[in-house]
């Protein structure tokens, strides 16, 4: 038998991706507990209307902000405030950081233990997770991790979005050019590389979709002068909905392990993941399906890995792996892919 909380309150990741896989898993949460409450850090596709409807959510009262996810000493007060408003009786932490660097976390709940004994708390079993000799991916990590917790998972859908999916005359290869920092980014010449490619052997057009960046559209649009505007679209300033339904369109979709990439997979479009500077045995899509994984086999050479984390201690800043050896992700290798597998 459950026991009966009343108000959750789940600490995630900000990005969309991160918001795309946790949405089928509320739903899977909300099954088992109709009648409770919950709160979710800041994210794009949960403050969406739209996107909760898709996944049928109906219980997530709102968003905490994005900095409370670290628990640093100066927002305790903030975040127990939040707690006593929102009669917060359960605390779910879904990052896979662990005590050895979610320190902040670790330290509040420990205070929060001596002090309330009415809150609780669910979060990995670090000691099995830092230990494994195999990495396995996080969101089968959640999803074992809440089964356990007597979650149902059976009505967990990864293709949540499906119904986007144009299903007939479908055009164009996307190409997921985003990405949150800038270690996570295949290098701009080699998209210009395999759009020229495209281009030259097939009768595909490209849909260039960058992030909102600055340097980002201006990467872009350095692209679509070198590669040309025929045949090649660029789209910007579009909404999240907007940038979904444009991918639903898609043939398939090539992308760096960003936001886009988890949307297109949700959506169903066929899908090529290019990880630069992340562990694709972690931070894939749970379901394969349509999926292709290229991985750059450099990032073990970085000196300052977060190994059970999935990247490094240089996400924010020049990862020395990448600055020294590259990416190790060719164009040719996309295009094989695409060219045998997706649109021949």
């Amino acid at each position: 038998m459950l026991f009966q909380y009343h108000n959750v309150w789940f600490i995630n990741f900000l990005g969309i991706g991160n918001g795309i896989v946790i949405a089928p898993i509320l739903r899977c949460f909300e099954k088992s507990y109709p009648a409770t409450n919950y709160y979710h850090t800041e994210n794009q596709i949960l403050a969406n209307t739209w996107f909760l409807e898709k996944a049928g959510l109906k219980n997530l009262r709102g968003l905490s902000p994005s900095v409370w996810r670290r628990f640093k000493e100066e927002d305790w007060s903030a975040i127990n405030s939040f707690i006593k408003e929102k009669n917060v009786d359960l605390i779910v932490n879904l990052r896979n950081e662990g005590p050895r660097y979610d320190t902040g976390y670790y330290q509040f709940k420990e205070e929060a233990c001596k002090n309330n004994a009415s809150l609780a708390f669910w979060d990995f079993d670090f000691g099995t997770i830092e230990h494994r000799t195999k990495h396995k991916n996080l969101t089968g990590d959640i999803l074992e991790f809440l089964k356990a917790k007597d979650i149902d998972i059976a009505v967990y859908n990864p293709k949540w979005l499906n119904t986007i999916r144009r299903t007939k005359d479908q055009e164009g290869i996307g190409f997921g050019m985003a990405a949150s920092q800038t270690n996570k980014r295949w290098p701009t010449v080699k998209w210009v590389e395999l759009a020229r490619k495209i281009l030259t052997d097939s009768d595909e057009k490209i849909v260039l979709l960058p992030g909102q960046s600055k340097r980002e559209i201006e990467e872009a649009e350095l692209a679509i002068q070198d590669i040309g505007k025929v045949g090649c679209k660029l789209i910007i300033n579009e909404s999240v909905l907007d940038i979904a339904l444009r991918i639903g369109e898609l043939k398939c979709f090539v992308s760096n392990d960003t936001g886009f990439l988890h949307m297109a997979v949700a959506i169903g479009v066929p899908t090529i993941g290019l990880y630069v500077s992340t562990n694709s045995e972690i931070w894939s899509p749970y379901d394969k399906t349509n999926f292709f994984v290229l991985q750059n086999s450099f990032i073990i050479k970085c000196p300052d890995l977060k190994p059970h984390c999935g990247n490094c201690f240089h996400y924010y800043d020049v990862c020395p792996a990448i600055a020294k050896y590259g990416d190790g992700i060719s164009f040719d290798e996309v295009y094989k892919i695409i060219s045998r597998q997706l649109i021949y």
